[in-house]
């Protein structure tokens, strides 16, 4: 048999991302970018900061479920399964840099410490603003229980994690570039939830699948909107 005649390997689809991943990636781009939308322009809103401040919130809520989500969800989504220590992180980058790495369905160590770094800023970005201000028209709805000294600290964290923020989203969305010249389609995966490959065998984490834990994944979405949602109009009377 000549090589034309060689049937092409089949492509198999590794579930990845359940439904509430999904869910918490798409709201959280859509809030992040409201964010910045309402900062630098504000062009058709009466009030951008208060917008900013209800996106704040969401983020908040968002990054409150990811954690949760995190300890109790199943699969890929839990940190268990991508968070390593920092020696096996350097590791891994070892492997990476001679083109031997592993491969992996979900995230990778150096794409888990990312995540980490990623929903830490955001954390610190939305608390600190729940007690910062603009010195003109918003005040942050806790500043009036801060001291001074600690009102003047969140503000001043308020105003420069973001650099921090806007750099780690920067090197994300480039290893997400740099994935898809390999020929690796994240932003589909994250879309519908599955990986395509033309072998599982040496998948690093392939076992990890969502399905076992699906029936659960209704309610918990549920139960994050409604809290979302009340938190926002609490916040915001």
């Amino acid at each position: 048999m000549s090589n034309n005649d060689e049937k092409p390997p089949l492509t198999c689809y590794v579930p990845v991302w359940d439904w509430a991943v999904r869910l918490f990636h798409l709201a959280l781009i859509l809030a992040v970018a409201g964010l910045w939308y309402t900062v630098e322009f504000g062009t058709g809103l009466d009030f951008p900061m208060e917008w900013h401040a209800r996106l704040g919130y969401c983020v908040l809520g968002l990054v409150v479920f990811r954690l949760i989500w995190g300890v109790i969800g199943a699969g890929h989504a839990r940190f268990a399964s991508f968070m390593v220590s920092p020696v096996n992180a350097w590791r891994y980058g070892s492997a990476f840099l001679a083109k031997r790495q592993p491969r992996y369905a979900g995230h990778n160590p150096l794409g888990g410490w990312m995540v980490a770094a990623l929903l830490w800023t955001l954390l610190v970005q939305a608390i600190s603003g729940l007690f910062a201000t603009d010195d003109i028209l918003f005040d942050g709805p806790l500043r009036e229980w801060g001291t001074p000294a600690l009102l003047t600290a969140f503000n001043w964290l308020h105003h420069n994690n973001i650099t921090v923020l806007w750099g780690l989203i920067t090197i994300h969305l480039l290893a997400v570039m740099w994935h898809a010249l390999r020929g690796e389609r994240l932003i589909a995966a994250m879309l519908t939830g599955k990986k395509p490959f033309t072998s599982v065998q040496d998948i690093h984490d392939v076992g990890r699948g969502y399905q076992r834990r699906m029936p659960m994944v209704p309610l918990l979405l549920a139960v994050f909107m409604i809290g979302v949602v009340g938190g926002v109009i609490w916040l915001t009377r």
